[in-house]
């Protein structure tokens, strides 16, 4: 490759990353006409601020911002606490809502709900949104206030939008349960796929040339395709995610985790790239190692489908819930770069077999 040519693949690379990075921030939806700094935690018995500034584009109306409690669960509770009545506001001001924080035997996590009203009526209100969960200490002890933080909001539909929610016929089908049999299914193709790589392997150690890094590299994707379908029937996977999510959720690091799963994405994103660029490269080559480059293609497509559709992330959530004919999308893909590894495997070894023909029998 020349190096005009090294250049525009990393510029590639580099805009596929980014691309990637922003269309996943975008679709998280988050409020932009305001920011939120509030305490990484909330004390029991002792004052909790809620600073907000409003952009520059917000029109003069009545901000009002009131405490509410969460279970353990972190879903929505009840109301918990007000900071008194509701103010005037315009864009580019900042105010401060201070809150004292009662004692509930049903609250491990308080949250804000922040919105704009012309009246400062919660019917007549026309945006509105959630800070996120801080986690309730009761036993800290006495120090000053703490430090303010920029924390992730959410938007929260207004008394209107609800009502209009409701009046309206819901389009979106309730999802189902995923397929039992598609984990059995795809684990049946990664167990064909990894069989006939370990005979492939077989066959390149027998025949001797370039013996040992291919028979390196078949004997690894036998290995591979073989770890893929164990944890298709072991479900040890989905109980990995769930303990990371607990941990996540104990650490309070659960919003923090969204910077990581879009640089994980997007990393997978512009990795994919490169390798299809490698693949593309490799495969216009004559030679034998040519079905050893569509095996590593699926093998690539499979696994990385899979990673990205274990973490928790809403646009990912949601297209594993889009099917196709009744299968998951996600697990068609998955299924189609099982299946591409295993006829790549099956094609090396008609290959080999033919490659022995030709030779005849040995001397």
């Amino acid at each position: 490759m020349t190096k005009a040519g090294r250049v525009a693949a990393v510029l590639a690379l580099a805009l596929v990353f980014s691309a990637t990075w922003s269309l996943l921030d975008r679709s998280e939806g988050r409020p932009r006409w305001l920011r939120v700094e509030a305490p990484e935690f909330a004390v029991v018995g002792r004052p909790l601020e809620v600073r907000v500034t409003l952009a520059q584009d917000v029109g003069p109306a009545r901000i009002s911002c009131t405490l509410h409690r969460a279970k353990a669960d972190r879903k929505a509770g009840n109301y918990l606490a007000s900071a008194g009545p509701d103010r005037p506001a315009a864009g580019g001001g900042t105010y401060s809502f201070v809150f004292e924080v009662p004692e509930h035997k049903d609250m491990d996590y308080v949250f804000a709900l922040i919105f704009l009203s012309p009246t400062g009526e919660w019917r007549d209100g026309t945006r509105a949104v959630t800070t996120r969960r801080s986690p309730v200490r009761r036993d800290a002890t006495p120090e000053g206030r703490p430090e303010l933080v920029k924390t992730p909001l959410y938007r929260y539909p207004t008394a209107a939008e609800s009502a209009a929610n409701a009046a309206r016929p819901s389009k979106r089908r309730p999802l189902g349960p995923r397929p039992a049999w598609t984990h059995p299914v795809l684990a049946a193709v990664l167990l064909a796929a990894a069989a006939l790589s370990l005979v492939r392997a077989g066959r390149s150690g027998a025949a001797g040339s370039e013996a040992a890094g291919e028979r390196a590299v078949w004997l690894a994707f036998a290995a591979v395709l073989a770890l893929g379908a164990a944890l298709e029937v072991s479900g040890l996977a989905g109980q990995v995610v769930a303990a990371a999510r607990r941990l996540a959720e104990e650490a309070n690091v659960y919003e923090a985790r969204k910077a990581f799963q879009k640089g994980v994405m997007a990393a997978v994103a512009a990795a994919g790239l490169g390798l299809f660029l490698i693949f593309l490269r490799a495969v216009r080559r004559p030679g034998r190692h040519r079905h050893l480059w569509w095996a590593g293609i699926g093998l690539a497509l499979y696994f990385s489908v899979s990673f990205v559709s274990a973490l928790s992330f809403h646009a990912i959530d949601v297209a594993r819930g889009m099917t196709w004919g009744g299968i998951p999308l996600v697990d068609a893909v998955r299924g189609a770069g099982g299946l591409v590894a295993l006829a790549a495997a099956a094609a090396g070894l008609g290959a080999s077999s033919g490659e022995a023909r030709g030779r005849g029998p040995l001397p």
